[in-house]
């Protein structure tokens, strides 16, 4: 800020902090989605029991889920670019709440395969909606620990999710008092009642568009917006067709290399990730001879280090922009740097037979993979421009398609008998992940790129 600004800028006052309370309903949503996305994970052999449906059908209600929750990424981007995040998301939550209450109504494998599809439709729109409503209402310099702060959310949803509904399957004893457990059916119909909640709160005081909020002054908005600010609110003024969404150019999207590279790295990040939410446990119990015990507390410990990682990759993008200036250190230098600490973190706990050292490994390049989540979510968000919403789903499909995938390589694998070298394979999907943010441009938008390349 030059000294001719200062006296405009004081001039607003003290900006008040609506954007606050904006980034902790997309917290409290992230985390609201996880517990209710796997709340089945939990009692999955009461419910197979009282079903009467094999193994091999449970892996199908697991996967369903993904599948349509991967499928739908652009279709709901769209409709939360067009509807806007207030409409959009308030529905979504709606109808996978719906949905978790579905679930303790289920009588068989196909209604619970149908159950599980639209909890990944309605799941969908999410972060895309999350990516959109960051990038209208926090400032450039914020929008990496807004990212970290999503991701670390979404695992704390996951972890006292299980832990909570762990509870009350078991019953809970306090100070001499026995509270006996509950059914599944009705873990189902609870984990339905905070979602419900948040939708409503959130269409009640939340609104797409920091100037069009009551709890925002000019301060604030000239925070976020910067000298847009003023241009932006003369626009809404003078048009109001500029609060309209304009179509979606798809083809500049789809013909965009950084596009591709995005998604690349979403799609190898993901891959990765999965692993230690899936076949971990498995990969310590045969490749390391643990017992079936204490490989559930060992693999709690790369995702806390994840969570951990998410958390502080968020501000470790923020500071390097603010110290630097430059997006490609911010964006690009630090997902490198974390991407191939992954890697060579996995590859040498391949090496090591000594179990504490390997775990010890195995959770600094899970650190290192959180760390790189914060910037694929601000460089999406960046690139984005006035199209976040169906940008970032674009993205978020690609990396789920990756998730979905990985199990079945890895099973594939350890059928073959093969559960060493599953680290290898992990070490060169972050390597991949690397390779594809080294080929990605962070500066600009995907739009301004293409126009740039039509007129050289």
């Amino acid at each position: 800020m030059t000294d001719q600004d200062e006296p405009k800028l004081t001039s607003y006052g003290t900006p008040t902090r609506a954007r606050f309370l904006v980034l902790t309903l997309l917290c409290l949503v992230a985390a609201v989605a996880y517990i209710s996305r796997n709340a089945i994970s939990v009692p999955a052999k009461l419910i197979q029991e009282e079903l009467d449906i094999t193994q091999t059908q449970m892996g199908w209600v697991m996967s369903a889920f993904f599948w349509s929750y991967a499928l739908s990424q652009i279709p709901s981007g769209w409709i939360a670019h067009v509807w806007g995040t207030r409409r959009s998301l308030t529905a979504f939550a709606v109808l996978w709440s719906i949905a978790t209450a579905l679930t303790g109504m289920v009588t068989g494998f196909w209604m619970l395969i149908g159950v599980r599809l639209i909890f990944g439709i309605s799941q969908a729109g999410i972060f895309p909606c999350c990516a959109s409503t960051i990038s209208k209402w926090l400032p450039h310099a914020r929008r990496g620990l807004a990212s970290g702060l999503l991701g670390s959310f979404m695992s704390i949803g996951s972890a006292f999710g299980a832990f909570s509904i762990g509870l009350l399957l078991a019953g809970i004893h306090v100070g001499g008092i026995e509270i006996p457990g509950v059914s599944w059916r009705t873990i189902m119909y609870l984990c339905a009642v905070p979602s419900f909640i948040w939708a409503v709160v959130f269409y009640y005081w939340f609104r797409d568009r920091p100037e069009d909020h009551p709890a925002v002054n000019p301060a604030e908005l000239h925070l976020i917006r910067g000298d847009e600010s003023e241009t932006s609110a003369e626009k809404t003024k003078d048009d109001p067709k500029e609060t309209h969404a304009e179509p979606t150019p798809w083809g500049q999207i789809l013909t965009s290399f950084s596009m591709w590279m995005i998604c690349g790295q979403q799609f190898f990040r993901a891959a990765g990730n999965i692993f230690y939410m899936t076949w971990f446990p498995v990969y310590l119990q045969k490749a390391r001879d643990i017992s079936l015990a204490s490989s559930g507390i060992l693999t709690s410990l790369p995702l806390l280090t994840f969570v951990v990682g998410n958390f502080l990759g968020g501000i470790v993008v923020d500071l390097v922009l603010q110290r630097t200036g430059s997006r490609r250190w911010s964006r690009q230098g630090v997902a490198i740097v974390a991407m191939l600490g992954c890697g060579l973190c996995t590859l040498c706990a391949y090496f090591v037979k000594e179990m504490n050292l390997a775990m010890t490994l195995i959770s600094i390049s899970m650190f290192f993979a959180g760390l790189g989540g914060a910037c694929g979510y601000t460089v999406t968000i960046d690139k984005g421009g006035q199209h976040v919403a169906p940008i970032f789903g674009m993205m978020n499909m690609m990396g789920n398609l990756g998730a979905a995938l990985l199990p079945v390589v890895v099973g594939a694998m350890f059928d073959a008998g093969r559960y060493e070298s599953v680290l290898i394979l992990m070490a060169g999907i972050y390597v991949s992940a690397a390779l594809c943010w080294m080929l990605l441009n962070p500066n600009g938008t995907v739009f301004k790129e293409k126009r740039q390349a039509a007129q050289t």
